[in-house]
């Protein structure tokens, strides 16, 4: 698999930062039979994805999700005619402005203000002032696909707030645990 060598370990691991924030959700298919998969192999993921500005692999989330496919019972082979599934996944990012709100530790949120319209003295509530902020997001989705006919039969998003600042002893932690909460779903054998 080729990875995009641009992106630091800061930020993959960062992607997955924040074990309570994280939010995983799956869908698979009813109809496919998971208990005859034994195998698997690793492909690139969609083309058209792949080829995105904010999109990333990296080999630090494709060895936590190894571990977890081997906790599955599964066995990594290199080639497609030894797979009974192929498996590809890849990172997005994006920046969203999220808001807070600040009363200044003020036990009051109004008060008694002069209206010059009508020259009178008038209650009046006091908006908190809103500090707004830059929060990255990072979603990652793992897609099976049944090597026999090339349909997907699986997958995974996990999304989470991103967190740079994080040493990195514990974003490697948190890679791992991104990875069981995410492959956790795969349906059981």
């Amino acid at each position: 698999m080729n990875f995009k060598t641009a992106l630091p370990l800061a930020l993959a691991a960062g992607i997955l930062s924040g074990c309570s924030s994280m939010k995983a959700t799956s869908e698979h298919d009813k109809k496919f039979d998971f208990g005859r998969i034994e195998t698997y192999q690793w492909i690139d993921g969609p083309e058209e994805i792949l080829n995105e500005a904010d999109t990333y692999i990296t080999e630090d989330i494709q060895a936590a999700l190894n571990i977890e496919l081997g906790n599955q019972g599964l066995k990594q082979v290199p080639d497609t005619d030894k797979a009974d599934v192929q498996v590809a996944y890849y990172m997005k990012l994006r920046e969203e402005v999220a808001y807070s709100a600040n009363h200044d530790n003020r036990d009051f949120s109004g008060g008694f203000v002069y209206s010059r319209e009508n020259s009178s003295w008038n209650y009046a509530e006091r908006d908190p002032d809103l500090n707004a902020y830059t929060i990255e997001t990072g979603t990652l989705t793992v897609l099976i696909y049944d090597t026999r006919t090339g349909n997907r039969i699986w997958r995974g998003n996990l999304q989470t707030k991103i967190d740079r600042s994080d040493p990195n002893e514990k974003k490697q932690a948190l890679i791992r645990k991104a990875a069981e909460k995410l492959i956790a779903r795969f349906p059981k054998k």
